[in-house]
């Protein structure tokens, strides 16, 4: 009965049958090789945004440590000023060292900001020379 040709598969249909199988095979191994790249990249990026999350994090600790030990500072100098007229030029003095340090510290967070969102959406570092 193995030998019947009426159940026997033709050699070309085997032949197709293979050949599609293979190319299925290779078309999923491609499938697969593209995805574990995709998860690589997305791994890389959500790695790149968390160095960026920790660095504007520490940043932003900078910054209040520095306004807070500032706003002693003013303290501290109202606490010692010899006389209640010396206060309004001591609280002018504050508010121009915290608006010039406020400035500052916009400008560097806005810096980050667009340094991260260059980083992040194309890979590239602007603090890295251009070659």
């Amino acid at each position: 009965m193995a030998d019947d040709p009426k159940t026997r598969v033709p050699e070309e249909l085997r032949n197709f049958a293979e050949q599609g199988v293979d190319q299925a095979r290779a078309a999923m191994d491609g499938v697969m090789t593209a995805a574990h790249k995709a998860l690589d990249d997305a791994g890389r990026q959500v790695d790149a945004a968390h160095d960026n999350v920790r660095e504007l994090g520490r940043t932003t600790l900078d910054f209040a440590e520095a306004n807070i030990a500032a706003a002693f500072d003013f303290a501290a100098r109202i606490a010692k000023a010899q006389t209640v007229d010396e206060w309004p030029r001591l609280q002018a003095d504050f508010l121009n060292e915290q608006a010039a340090r406020l400035t500052e510290q916009a400008k560097t967070l806005g810096e980050h900001g667009v340094s991260a969102t260059m980083k992040g959406a194309s890979g590239i570092d602007p603090a890295t020379p251009k070659k």
